[in-house]
């Protein structure tokens, strides 16, 4: 038995010194939408095909993102990504950057043919990987992102980058429809200084070579719940930047983020498996939640702190997967987090 939990120590030190940044061997499906708030036919079956594109493929390793070419939600990012790509007018959907050709008349026949777009992809050898971490500090709003490309094969001569963008759901108006309306994963801005993001190399490059790549911006402002942080592999051509693979995750919460009086948070997995927030250390335990978060940043449960507790310990239950998790106490404008290993 002390084998075994001197063996999830270790685990549990390996993975919270790590930059949590995991790198996906999938082959990602990317799929972008020219659009404009202004656009009558981007609120009717343009806006029925995303609609259908978050229903169909939810669960699939594919990437949505809507790109503002003009209007009320475009900015640089998303024009010049815009301008990356062979079209006119809007709305467009792109498969890894090829033109579907939708129309009000065929969204079932394309999305059927992008599953099967997506289906031969998932057989084929993935060539390189992304990995991302992306969190976002509860008192500085300040999102860190770091990032990791691993080539699992050797790939021949060619000009390589890696774009990391913010991407958010957000309410907006939008042509064709009445009041104002949640546009899902609106492409917001690049991470970095070039909006086709970092070069990584110019030339071939050997099977096992990686590359890491940070991005820290300041002043975000909505909830962390809206925002996604996308990373795409783009190689480079004398006339386009052409998609190779790419990866999305969740913007999670800074383990190490304490802002109430310094006070230990006590948190443990009792042997029924729920995991115990003990409060008792708090100076004062005013009304506010308690929040479990996996290591990606969504959310799993979350629990109200009530003044009426004598015991100040809170138990979520529930049939917790394996692995890191966050617990954060929120109260008022403060807030603590702390990992926890979880059987």
């Amino acid at each position: 038995m002390r084998n075994v939990f001197a063996l999830l120590v270790l685990i549990f030190c390996a993975l919270n010194q790590s930059t949590g940044q995991e790198v996906s061997s999938k082959n990602w499906t990317l799929i972008h939408e020219r659009t404009a708030d202004w656009c009558p036919f981007c609120g009717t079956y343009g806006w029925e095909m995303k609609t259908r594109i978050f229903e169909k493929f939810q669960n699939q390793n594919v990437i949505f993102m809507a790109v503002h070419h003009s209007g009320g939600l475009a900015n640089a990012t998303s024009q010049e990504l815009g301008t990356n790509f062979i079209g006119q007018g809007q709305p467009i959907f792109y498969v890894d950057g090829v033109d579907i050709n939708v129309s009000s008349s065929n969204i079932t026949q394309r999305l059927e043919e992008t599953q099967w777009e997506i289906d031969f992809k998932n057989e084929l050898e993935t060539i390189a990987g992304v990995g991302i971490n992306a969190t976002l500090g509860h008192s500085d709003n300040t999102l860190k992102v770091d990032a990791r490309v691993e080539f699992f094969s050797a790939v021949p001569d060619g000009d390589y980058y890696l774009g990391l963008y913010l991407v958010e759901d957000l309410m907006h108006s939008q042509a064709s429809r009445t009041g104002q309306q949640l546009h899902k994963q609106v492409l917001r801005r690049s991470l970095l200084d070039n909006n086709f993001g970092k070069q990584l190399q110019k030339g071939a490059i050997s099977k096992g070579s990686t590359f890491d790549v940070s991005a820290t911006i300041s002043g975000i402002t909505a909830s962390r719940e809206n925002y996604k942080v996308v990373g795409i592999i783009w190689n480079k051509t004398p006339t386009k930047y052409i998609f190779f693979n790419a990866n999305m995750v969740n913007v999670g919460i800074p383990a190490s983020s304490q802002d109430i009086d310094n006070t230990e948070l006590n948190t443990f997995q009792s042997e029924s498996g729920s995991v115990v927030v003990d409060l008792s250390g708090f100076k004062q335990l005013n009304n506010g939640k308690i929040t479990l978060n996996d290591v990606t940043g969504k959310t799993i449960m979350t629990q109200e702190i009530t003044e009426q507790n004598p015991s100040r310990k809170f138990y979520l239950e529930g049939n917790f997967s394996q692995g890191i998790h966050i617990v954060t106490v929120t109260q008022g404008k403060n807030k603590i987090s702390k990992k926890i290993f979880l059987q």
